[in-house]
């Protein structure tokens, strides 16, 4: 018997900070290897993607790089079991996918992104709304292996209270490695969160200027990495601690250190609270100051929805989708559309 492989190639983002093609695969379906092989043949109930077929059409999603491993280990094998489509992604920042589409860099029908800071330049020609799903928040990650892994641990144990984290940061040789403010939420949310801590422990003013340095909103500070690259550089041991979502510590099984509500920016009660702090950063040449926000997930889709894009949302925001949110470590919301002319099918998915 021949065995058949539907394979889509799934290209990265052709330009990340650090320069390096990043690669997916996706199986749009598998044909059974014969009659003998252990629970494979369909069975009468048997879907059409169960049973090895390829349903028309592709989708394309650009999606943030804090994304990867739940989209490539868990959500996207699900959605091509369930439904059958072809798959494609480029994986970025939030920032550098928005400048992509908007240049038709990239041609993707669906963008996943940290907020909606970077849907909305993409308005009104590429769509005109957006759903948020899920959140996360910040947290602290570091390296076991560090000089300072004693410190990390207490602190994380809360036998040494949590304000000696921020002026650990300060010691001459701590090697702390975060995102580009301009083009990465996380980036700027780190931020965010050094500033909210130093209002809520009462630091002292410059402890941020301190820890990273002005401006704020830099890019070239020897702090930064790129997403698809920072948590493997803290793993590699080359850095003692990293800015963090609390999903990609739990995923990549990172220590990490918790930070509360009041600063991590995970709790949509303490949103006016985390609006008191913002970073200027430059976006597309112009400055723009942007106020803390909770960390939330958004997507939309870009151009003409079609039964490729819809479907991937639709299983997205489905009791199935939402499920495999909460296995990679995020904390699953009621959709809610933000926008016009969101899709009937969308909207089908939405809460309330």
């Amino acid at each position: 018997m021949a065995i058949v492989l539907n394979m889509t190639l799934t290209q990265g983002s052709r330009r990340t900070p650090s320069g390096v093609r990043r690669m997916h695969y996706a199986l749009a379906g598998i044909a059974c290897l014969g009659l003998t092989a252990a629970g494979c043949g369909s069975s009468p109930g048997s879907s059409g993607a169960a049973a090895g077929k390829t349903a028309a059409g592709e989708v394309k999603v650009a999606y943030a790089s804090s994304l990867e491993y739940l989209n490539s280990k868990l959500f996207v094998p699900a959605f091509v079991k369930a439904t059958g489509y072809k798959y494609t992604d480029w994986v970025n920042s939030a920032g550098a996918l928005e400048s992509e589409i908007a240049s038709g860099e990239i041609a993707a029908n669906v963008f996943e992104s940290v907020g909606g800071a970077n849907i909305v330049p993409l308005e009104p020609k590429y769509t005109s709304w957006y759903v948020q799903y899920a959140a996360t928040s910040m947290v602290v990650a570091y390296n076991p292996n560090s000089k300072y892994a004693s410190q990390f641990k207490a602190i994380a144990s809360d036998k040494e209270p949590l304000k000696n984290l921020f002026s650990l940061m300060e010691e001459p040789g701590f090697k702390l490695g975060r995102t580009d403010p301009n083009i990465d939420p996380q980036g700027r949310s780190f931020i965010d969160m050094l500033e909210l801590a130093q209002l809520a422990y009462h630091l002292p003013a410059d402890t941020v200027a301190k820890i990273i340095g002005t401006p704020f909103g830099s890019a070239s500070s020897p702090q930064i990495y790129s997403e698809a690259s920072l948590d493997s550089t803290l793993q590699s041991g080359q850095l003692d601690a990293a800015s963090a979502y609390q999903n990609q510590a739990v995923e990549l099984h990172l220590p990490y250190i918790t930070l509360p509500a009041a600063i991590n920016q995970g709790d949509f009660a303490d949103a006016a609270d985390y609006a008191k702090v913002s970073v200027t950063i430059t976006d597309n040449g112009q400055k723009k100051t942007l106020s803390g926000v909770p960390l939330v997930l958004d997507v939309t889709i870009i151009g003409k929805p079609a039964a490729a894009s819809l479907a991937y949302v639709k299983y997205l925001l489905s009791p199935a989708g939402q499920q495999l949110y909460r296995q990679g470590g995020y904390t699953v919301l009621t959709p809610k559309a933000t926008g016009t002319n969101v899709p009937v099918a969308v909207r089908s998915e939405l809460g309330g």
